[in-house]
């Protein structure tokens, strides 16, 4: 994610995912993105961290099941019931 800084002629990057030949590890950076002689060469200062977050992409997950759950039970709980009709 970027963010402007208003004023300002750079950008706050935030989890910014990085590009990167194996895919088995995510990475992302957290820095400051500035412009360089054009836009598609910035000058970039960052910290990158990379991992596999298994443990963060499970929770997602579970989190996401039990929402589609939820969801998938809604509409029965909402429909009228035949007997009513």
């Amino acid at each position: 994610m970027r963010i402007k800084v208003p004023g300002q002629d750079f950008n706050v990057r935030l989890f910014e995912r990085v590009k990167a030949v194996d895919d088995q590890y995510d990475l992302f950076d957290v820095g400051i993105e500035r412009p360089g002689k054009d836009e598609d060469h910035p000058i970039i200062d960052s910290v990158c961290v990379g991992g596999s977050f298994a443990y963060a992409k499970s929770l997602v997950k579970t989190i996401d099941e039990k929402a589609e759950a939820k969801k998938a039970a809604a509409p029965a709980a909402d429909a009228p019931s035949a007997a009513a009709a």
